[in-house]
C-alpha cells in the first residue's frame, strides 16, 4: 500500500531545506519507506470542508480595515455662534 494523503491522520510537513518528512500521527505507518497499512483499521476519510480557509464578504464588516476605510467622512458641525 502506498501513501494515504486522504487520511486525516497523514501529516506531511517541509522543513527550511527543502526536505519533506511524512508521518502517520498515529504512528501505524510504516517509517522507511513510508508507507500506510493496506486495510488500516485507524484510516479515516479527511474532511473536504473550507475549514481554515478565509473568503472576503460581499460587503466588508465595519470594524474591519476594508469596512474603516469605506466610511463616509464625518460631518462638521455648525457652530452656534462665535466663541468670545
Amino acid at each position: 500500500m502506498g501513501i494515504r494523503p486522504d487520511c486525516r491522520h497523514y501529516l506531511a510537513r517541509t522543513s527550511a531545506c527543502g526536505e519533506v518528512s511524512e508521518r502517520c500521527r498515529l504512528g501505524a505507518a510504516e517509517e522507511l519507506p513510508f508507507a500506510c497499512p493496506e486495510h488500516c483499521l485507524f484510516y479515516e476519510q479527511r474532511a473536504s470542508m473550507g475549514a481554515g480557509w478565509a473568503q472576503a464578504p460581499a460587503t466588508p464588516m465595519s470594524n474591519t480595515a476594508d469596512g474603516l476605510a469605506n466610511l463616509p467622512p464625518p460631518r462638521r458641525r455648525r457652530g452656534k455662534g462665535k466663541r468670545h
